[in-house]
């Protein structure tokens, strides 16, 4: 798959007047804090929470409903809050592990650069969870005594949303590149054709930018899309391969201080989640 930039130019500053100041990441009071997981080379990768992910992850909290002492709960109130205590952090080990490896296989799939944080959100989760199962990595198991203190999978909720972000970068930092993509739409496409993508600049007054930013806001990706003007960044649409208002917008690319950089990096990300839909 290839991805083809119609513009030939690196987009104006998305928004009148824009300077080029840190962004913020997309919908951070939908997603939650971010949760830091080390990656390779010392990078910190990230992941978005939701509100109930948030309250699930806090450390040395665990609330639990102990059982009334009858025949059916023989064990102590105590020893099943030590039981959870210790489950837990035996979970968390797990867990961190787990994601470890998964971010690495995530990394030299979609040829993401070493050096550098990624950070994921909505269905970009259960993304990573398939493609950890189709290399043989086993996602840790929740234990009963977690479960039973009401402890739920964090990322669980997002797996199946509607749409997903991948991050390169921190947010805030001043140098970040953030690709929204719609998963259903991808899915269908990789699955019935190879033609390639097409990857539109968004600039201020465009007859051919408008319409397209309106199906981002409108549409899948606008939960996710940072489009607030005056934020100093470059914003592209990537098309199903046209280009006017009847154009099926698949992802969305949003560049601070990476615009030298964010068409190849794009493509490379895009081209790697298409051959995973495509296998899926």
């Amino acid at each position: 798959m290839s991805i083809t930039d119609v513009t030939s130019s690196t987009p104006a500053a998305f928004g009148a007047g824009a300077k080029p100041v840190p962004a913020k990441g997309p919908d951070a009071s939908a997603s939650g804090p971010l949760a830091p997981t080390i990656g390779r080379n010392g990078t910190v990768d990230t992941v978005s929470l939701s509100p109930d992910a948030v309250r699930a992850m806090k450390a040395g909290v665990i609330s639990f409903t102990a059982p009334k002492a009858d025949e059916t709960s023989p064990k102590d109130p105590v020893a099943a809050g030590m039981d959870a205590v210790l489950a837990r952090r035996d979970y968390d080990l797990k867990q961190a592990d787990y994601m470890r490896q998964a971010m690495g296989m995530l990394r030299q799939t979609l040829n993401l650069p070493e050096d550098q944080p990624i950070f994921l959100g909505g269905a970009a989760h259960g993304l990573l969870d398939k493609l950890a199962a189709k290399n043989g990595l086993s996602k840790p198991e929740i234990p009963d005594a977690l479960r039973a203190a009401g402890v739920k999978d964090p990322f669980a909720e997002d797996a199946d949303a509607e749409a997903g972000v991948i991050g390169i970068g921190m947010p805030n930092s001043g140098r970040e590149l953030q690709v929204v993509f719609d998963r259903l739409g991808l899915t269908s496409r990789s699955k019935t054709t190879d033609d390639p993508l097409r990857m539109i600049a968004l600039k201020d007054g465009s007859d051919r930018g408008s319409p397209l930013l309106g199906a981002i806001k409108g549409g899948t990706l606008g939960r996710l899309t940072d489009t607030r003007p005056g934020q100093g960044a470059s914003l592209w649409a990537v098309t199903d391969g046209g280009e006017g208002p009847n154009a099926r917008v698949l992802a969305s690319v949003r560049s601070v201080g990476m615009d030298d950089t964010a068409t190849d990096m794009a493509a490379g990300l895009l081209k790697g989640l298409k051959g995973l839909f495509a296998g899926a």
